[in-house]
């Protein structure tokens, strides 16, 4: 087993081969009726390579594993090996096809189990479904850290080209468009990009690229964020909550702020039904000025207001007016209300289902 922070980069292409062969072989060995009898590396047929090929026997009858390697295991990238292999496999007899990565996601696995092609990967996951033998090994975590790269168009930047898809799921983007709608540098969004057509989250034509797998790209998102990247403040208030709203509204005006109602002040906006008992607002501006203003009290307990510094301007992308009130995208209340203990996922459910899978 690897080491938890081992990184794919640690592996030159010949040590990965060598991984990729001691991985296929481990599985075969637990299947009695399979014998491995020759493995031959860099195969060359009609000027194209194989990574390599292992000659078996199942049950006596020989048969022939045609595999590639790859060294990282994008759906994108797996989506040409299999490509690959499927032309390989005209040239065979009683031949089976196996991708190998070091980690493969359920997308990749995806991908080979439709195209019929069998996959492994270091961490021990398999699906090889050939003849008598069936292996389907899922759940096993990533140990590498080579998803740094998926991590990054989750950072603060980075993520407005997810918040200007996610807002605007039916458009087409040239990176030089998205570079201003976004406000980040043509360079982070072509990064950004890259990463998303590997993922198969966007497709490109002619240039452009959009957005084809909203929810699969929300849902990674929203694991590995929290309302809590925000400087978050706390208070007490007498006022109610339309005169709040109504006070809020008229500080932010009068000294140019933005503002935007968020969590469940926001959901309440937008689905009426939503109870709750404190008020969240994000102001990006003079929290003391707001605090002096609006009288509002610090207390150790009972506290009804929160007041969110946004981690990035990106907060406020899409924001709605809503009977003269700004709120928040449903992007942004979703992430936050997902994140959210207590009734916050039932909330952010209500503004999924309601709101944005509708909009897809």
């Amino acid at each position: 087993m690897v080491k938890q922070m081992e990184t794919v980069k640690q592996y030159s292409e010949k040590e990965i081969i060598k991984k990729a062969i001691k991985s296929l072989k481990s599985i075969l060995s637990e299947v009695s009726f399979v014998e491995v009898t020759e493995l031959k590396a860099k195969v060359k047929i009609n000027n194209r390579c194989i990574d390599f090929l292992l000659n078996a026997r199942i049950s006596k009858k020989p048969v022939t594993f045609i595999v590639e390697v790859k060294s990282l295991g994008e759906p994108r990238l797996i989506r040409m090996a299999v490509e690959q292999i499927k032309s390989y496999l005209k040239d065979f007899e009683n031949a089976y096809g196996i991708v190998v990565a070091p980690y493969l996601s359920e997308s990749s696995k995806q991908i080979c189990m439709e195209a019929r092609i069998g996959c492994i990967d270091f961490a021990g996951n398999a699906y090889l479904s050939f003849e008598k033998f069936f292996i389907d090994r899922s759940g096993i975590s990533n140990p590498f850290t080579s998803n740094r790269t998926i991590k990054s168009i989750f950072s603060p930047k980075s993520s407005r080209v997810l918040r200007v898809l996610l807002n605007n799921p039916a458009k087409k983007w040239f990176v030089e468009d998205m570079s201003k709608e976004a406000g980040i540098s043509i360079g982070l969004v072509s990064k950004v990009k890259k990463t998303l057509l590997m993922q198969e989250w966007i497709k490109e034509e002619n240039k452009k690229f959009y957005l084809i797998t909203p929810e699969d790209i929300l849902k990674k998102w929203v694991n590995g964020y929290s309302y809590k990247k925000n400087i978050i403040f706390s208070f007490y208030s007498g006022l109610s909550v339309d005169q709040f709203e109504t006070e809020i509204k008229k500080e932010c005006l009068e000294n140019k702020w933005q503002y935007g109602l968020g969590l469940f002040s926001g959901a309440r906006k937008l689905i009426p039904f939503v109870r709750f008992l404190r008020f969240f607002v994000y102001i990006d501006g003079d929290i003391n000025k707001v605090v002096n203003a609006l009288k509002l009290k610090k207390v150790e307990s009972g506290a009804n207001v929160t007041l969110l510094q946004p981690y990035d301007q990106g907060v406020f992308y899409g924001f709605q007016n809503i009977k003269g009130i700004n709120v928040v995208s449903d992007i942004q209340l979703y992430l936050d209300l997902k994140t959210y203990k207590g009734r916050g996922e039932d909330a952010a459910q209500a503004i999924f289902e309601q709101r944005i899978k509708p909009s897809w």
